[in-house]
């Protein structure tokens, strides 16, 4: 008898245990917003690889653009704003996705307000992108949730001092002296299939030459988020950047520009992933061939370029919108591979810059690649005393008068070039 009371009582009690696992199990299955997370702001559903909160979906903060130093200092989180956030995640359309803020046991969710819409190209401020969709607005606590009408790899930005948000199509390009086009348009790298979890933008095939150049998306270098808070120093504004430098292994969010110092031809890649974020390389397949300069037409261009020269073009038409404009004497000269322009009795202006470059800082239509050239290229010991020692930033003389340009471009060495400037006779 005893032991049938002790079998009752045992086969009860894991009755029992197993009710009490069950609704434990039912409770971690149902329970998602109430789980302990680390503070911060978040993204998920299922427009995106995440349906709950995720480290991998956090959101981290970011520099604010209008105090960017291109990390000369080495001080790399010195510009962030701690309430700029941002975000780089694959969206699809045939979903949609929320934004959480995480403050202790305070669990918001923000949806967009009634001014967040796309940001027609008319509307667009300066250096803001062109070739894709971004929407920009206020946002608000609701259950509303946002939305993209194409699948892609998008830029999130979001500030909790300004209640503003951002959602910016991304297409990565790359942009600078050694590219292609220069610094007037970037070079698109074509993206790969969609996938919520990783994307890869490549460029093969491509004309990498000396000198420097960044990556970008969207033909743009940065968003606006506000014109007028008071930054000090005289400084105003909330921008975020849309521009990668640094170094190819390094990359970051408006880092300085990237010094390519081996020309070739490469393929160039940038990769996201959800886990990691981006990451590039930029690998070199083959050597350039020896450019042809012939019937290059360049030009010196910037406020340095005195209006007094009878042939300055008053004021510089081009997108640079620099200043004054001056064309060399003529095509270049070609003794061997060493190719020579000449600007003969320029007036330059004292302590003003100015530099050399190809016709409207453009690609020529043929022969030749775009570039601009100051200080870096100076010949010192061959230059006159008044031009500006150092060896970098634009071209600068000391003194207002009447100078002798002299431009080499080497093109059997990496188109190597020199600039020598002597005071006119």
């Amino acid at each position: 008898m005893k032991k049938n009371v002790f079998k009752k009582i045992f086969n009860l009690t894991w009755l029992i245990l197993a009710a009490l696992l069950t609704f434990t199990a039912c409770e971690d299955d149902e329970d998602t917003d109430d789980e302990i997370v680390l503070d911060g702001i978040y993204i998920m559903g299922d427009a995106t690889a995440l349906d709950s909160y995720n480290t991998t979906g956090r959101f981290a903060v970011t520099r604010n653009e209008v105090l960017n130093d291109d990390y000369n200092d080495g001080i790399i989180n010195e510009d962030d704003r701690p309430t700029l956030y941002e975000k780089y995640i694959a969206l699809s359309a045939t979903g949609t996705f929320k934004i959480k803020h995480v403050a202790g046991s305070v669990k918001k969710q923000y949806g967009p307000g009634t001014d967040f819409a796309l940001v027609a190209l008319a509307d667009r401020i300066n250096d803001e992108p062109k070739d894709e969709d971004f929407w920009r607005g206020s946002y608000t606590e609701s259950t509303t949730e946002f939305s993209v009408p194409e699948d892609g790899l998008y830029h999130v930005v979001i500030d909790t001092e300004l209640q503003k948000v951002v959602v910016a199509r991304v297409v990565w390009g790359v942009i600078g002296a050694a590219t292609p086009e220069g610094w007037g348009t970037a070079t698109p790298l074509t993206a790969s299939a969609f996938d919520k979890n990783t994307m890869t933008f490549t460029k093969t095939e491509m004309e990498l030459r000396g000198g420097d150049w960044k990556f970008r998306y969207s033909n743009g270098w940065k968003i606006v988020l506000d014109t007028l808070v008071d930054l000090g120093g005289g400084k105003k504004g909330v921008n975020v950047n849309t521009n990668f430098g640094g170094a190819v292994n390094a990359i970051i969010a408006g880092g300085a520009n990237i010094v390519n110092a081996a020309p070739g031809v490469y393929t160039i890649t940038m990769t996201w992933t959800l886990a990691d974020g981006h990451s590039a390389t930029a690998t070199k397949t083959a050597d350039l061939p020896l450019t042809n300069w012939t019937g290059v037409i360049c030009d010196a261009v910037g406020t340095g370029v005195s209006a007094d020269n009878a042939n300055a073009i008053v004021p510089d038409p081009s997108g640079w919108a620099w200043g004054n404009k001056l064309l060399a004497d003529g095509a270049p000269v070609k003794v061997g591979d060493i190719y020579t322009w000449t600007w003969s009795n320029m007036v330059i202006e004292a302590n003003e810059g100015f530099k050399l470059r190809t016709e409207n800082g453009v690609a020529p239509p043929s022969g030749g690649a775009n570039f601009d050239a100051g200080l870096d290229v100076v010949d010192h010991t061959a230059s006159s005393a008044n031009v500006d020692p150092a060896t970098s930033g634009d071209l600068k003389v000391s003194v207002k008068g009447t100078y002798d340009i002299v431009l080499t471009i080497d093109a059997g060495n990496n188109d190597t070039k020199k600039i020598v400037i002597t005071e006119g006779k």
